[in-house]
């Protein structure tokens, strides 16, 4: 059993490393100018940069996912199994970043993204069934929660210019993107 639990470990630390390459899906694109989170994440207090590079790479993931089911609904083709795969991806997702260990001062940041992912997979959730039933694009992004995600977004980026002056712009950038990548708007 000792053996199991090192090889659960290591695969838990490995799906929460940012990953070397961030292309986005097969026939998706980011919304915005993407980049990748720099490895040092120079600006950032060294005690902050695991957590900041664990959370960032769940809001890509969470942002690979959302690019999936906005292809479906696009497409008017395979939006169940899109949903499913999202629903299972995004509650891993708000698990690891509701559960972990956040840095003294960066609650609010974390509420921020957990709160903006429950309310974007409550728009998906009312969404598919608009767009299966013939609705367009346009009536999917009326439904409400898609908004709410979008401000809780811009409220953690608040947070995070706030916490860190002195980021280099490298380092700002990407962040920014990332958060812009997820929202819908």
């Amino acid at each position: 059993m000792h053996g199991v639990a090192a090889l659960l470990l290591l695969l838990s630390l490995q799906a929460d490393r940012y990953p070397d390459d961030i292309t986005p899906p097969p026939g998706t694109r980011y919304p915005c100018a993407l980049t990748p989170l720099p490895r040092t994440l120079p600006g950032i207090p060294e005690a902050e940069r695991s957590y900041i590079n664990r959370t960032y790479t769940r809001v890509l993931r969470a942002t690979q996912a959302k690019l999936i089911v906005l292809k479906a609904f696009e497409d008017k083709q395979g939006i169940a199994q899109a949903m499913q795969r999202y629903d299972a991806t995004t509650d891993n997702l708000r698990t690891s970043l509701r559960d972990d260990r956040v840095p003294r001062g960066l609650e609010g940041f974390q509420n921020d993204v957990v709160a903006a992912l429950d309310l974007q997979r409550a728009f998906f959730r009312k969404a598919a069934p608009l767009r299966l039933s013939g609705k367009s694009m346009d009536d999917v992004y009326a439904v409400p929660e898609g908004r709410q995600a979008s401000s809780r977004l811009i409220s953690a980026w608040n947070q995070m210019q706030r916490r860190y002056p002195r980021w280099s712009a490298a380092t700002k950038d990407s962040i920014y993107h990332h958060l812009c990548a997820l929202d819908l708007f």
